[in-house]
């Protein structure tokens, strides 16, 4: 007679959510909040300011800011933010920016 281990079925709400989000088709959803929030971080207080919108959709974040000068100065430097976002959220997520 074999004896049989007992299995646990036991795991974090993390790992059961981590689960339930990726049979379910919607990690995209995740890494979407993820990068907006990340938008928060990076760019810190100075930005918040000036930001009226941030959202992503289809792996490009969009942003709209209330100074036309801010505006123009970010435009500048939209592959840093895309690298710096991604940096954060660790993740090669973010394919481009879009300001206005």
């Amino acid at each position: 007679m074999k004896k049989y281990e007992k299995r646990s079925n036991q795991q974090t709400l993390g790992q059961a959510l981590e689960h339930f989000i990726k049979q379910n088709g919607k990690e995209e959803l995740i890494w979407e909040v993820k990068a907006e929030e990340a938008w928060r971080t990076v760019m810190g207080k100075f930005f918040e300011k000036y930001t009226d919108r941030v959202e992503v959709r289809q792996r490009i974040l969009y942003v709209k800011i209330n100074s036309p000068a801010m505006r123009q100065e970010l435009m500048m430097g939209k592959s840093k933010i895309i690298a710096n976002i991604n940096e954060e959220i660790k993740k090669e997520f973010l394919i481009d920016v879009k300001i206005y």
